[in-house]
């Protein structure tokens, strides 16, 4: 239920709007949008719906995979309970994969405004997003880290696609406005953190043959044609985030590859491992050019054969590299990439569609 029918346009900023998140809060990127709308003043109320599909084992994989089942029947009558008993302003959904189009229909005929956030490209087959398809004319905005999706999402009818940006997290980043100090434990000279995915075996098989000293973390690498191979540098396991930023602090190379799967132009890494201060080589795409100059505070590559030249000139190149990596840290520490920055850049696009919201309310 609306609670704000009534109010003029201009009164958003002096009210603490109540938002109803729907997302797995309490980590990942997630939890950091959540904790920045948090230190804006805004209240929340959460509902994680890992929390409902995930409570009966034997049916927790069924449900993932068709996105339906008890756990996710039980999710939607929560959250239109919930919207219903507590007065909301806003309910904001992160990656709906299990909110189904008619909740979001009987939430906007209750005059409360929907927000969907998507950090995956919501036309990917594999991304599990049937019931976000058919609701996305319902939703009143559309923050979407892909840069295709914005035109894309016009086409399926989102009246308010906006760009918004990945981020870094300066809490795991940077705890203390500190980067976090490299460890014996973890201490490689190149190192990946993400997923297997085709693309890489070309890059990264070069590496390997040439015995630089590379680890990779992370799920799925057992998938690779060339896992045996991968043997002493594959750790197949996830990082734990409490790892994640020791990791990366521990290596003088950090890679940053993309989901082609995604049509990914950048990703969460872009953005982390230079608020860590590791040097950074990344993929090479025009979004990634804009938030970094490369050369001098990040680098980046085209090819298996950029790659490997890179990475022997700066593993053997001490000064440039630590240049290059100090160079980097400040530009993601004063460039407004954290997440608390990103949710401020979002919410100056959402207020005057809010606005004018409210005043269609108020006729």
């Amino acid at each position: 239920m609306l609670n704000r029918v009534g109010q003029t346009a201009n009164q958003w900023d002096r009210v603490a709007l109540r938002i109803l998140y729907i997302g797995p809060a309490e980590n990942g990127s997630c939890r950091a949008r959540r904790e920045a709308l948090e230190q804006l003043g805004y209240r929340i109320r959460v509902i994680n719906p890992y929390h409902y599909v995930n409570r009966i084992p034997l049916l927790s994989n069924i449900e993932m995979k068709t996105q339906f089942g008890p756990g996710v029947l039980t999710l939607n009558r929560k959250i239109l309970r919930v919207a219903e008993q507590e007065s909301f302003d806003w309910v904001w959904v992160d990656k709906g994969t299990f909110v189904f189009p008619g909740t979001i229909k009987t939430l906007c005929n209750r005059n409360v405004f929907t927000i969907h956030h998507l950090t995956d490209d919501f036309l990917n087959p594999d991304s599990g997003l049937r019931h976000y398809l058919k609701a996305i004319p319902d939703y009143h905005v559309h923050l979407t880290s892909n840069i295709y999706n914005v035109d894309e999402l016009k086409e399926f009818g989102a009246s308010a696609p906006i760009l918004t940006h990945l981020g870094f997290d300066p809490n795991i980043c940077c705890p203390g406005a500190r980067p976090p100090e490299p460890s014996e434990k973890y201490k490689s000279d190149v190192v990946f953190i993400g997923h297997w995915r085709k693309h890489l075996n070309e890059f990264l098989m070069p590496l390997i043959e040439e015995n630089i000293d590379i680890k990779l973390w992370g799920v799925d690498w057992g998938r690779s044609p060339n896992r045996k191979r991968l043997r002493g540098h594959a750790m197949f396991r996830i990082a734990s985030e409490e790892e994640y930023p020791i990791i990366l602090a521990s290596a003088k190379v950090a890679l940053c590859f993309l989901s082609h799967d995604n049509r990914n132009t950048s990703t969460q890494r872009s953005f982390e491992i230079p608020a860590i201060g590791t040097f950074m080589l990344g993929e090479r795409t025009e979004e990634h050019l804009s938030f970094f100059e490369e050369g001098k505070e990040v680098e980046f590559f085209d090819s298996p054969g950029e790659l490997l030249e890179k990475i022997r000139y700066y593993l053997h190149n001490d000064q440039a590299r630590n240049r290059v990596s100090r160079a980097g840290h400040y530009r993601a520490m004063n460039s407004k990439y954290s997440y608390f920055d990103r949710i401020v850049m979002d919410l100056n696009n959402i207020m005057p569609i809010y606005q004018g919201f409210l005043a269609g309310l108020t006729k």
